[in-house]
């Protein structure tokens, strides 16, 4: 990484699908736990947010594709472009 790399602040783009996989985290834990869903949701969406300072703290899967272990089990996959940091899934980490 470049020292301007390192300087640089990225925005956050959100799929789609990642925005799908976060509601449907949220609503599965809701129907047992409602407020833990709400403090689950709010640390998915902060530990995501914190990519646009530090994107290259996930690991590489493959390609330009990272992933980041958030609030175990539960993984954000994306990948950097010049401006942007892409999340493309919320994943459980059981379900590769």
């Amino acid at each position: 990484m470049t020292k301007r790399e390192a300087l640089h602040t990225y925005r956050i783009e959100w799929s789609p699908r990642s925005r799908g996989d976060l509601e449907a985290i949220r609503a599965y834990v809701e129907q047992h736990a409602p407020l833990a869903a709400l403090r689950l949701a709010a640390a998915l969406v902060e530990t995501a947010e914190s990519l646009a300072a530090h994107p290259h703290r996930g690991r590489t899967v493959y390609g330009p594709v990272r992933e980041l272990v958030v609030v175990r089990p539960y993984l954000i996959r994306y990948r950097i472009t010049p401006d942007a940091v892409q999340i493309m899934r919320i994943k459980h980490g059981a379900r590769r």
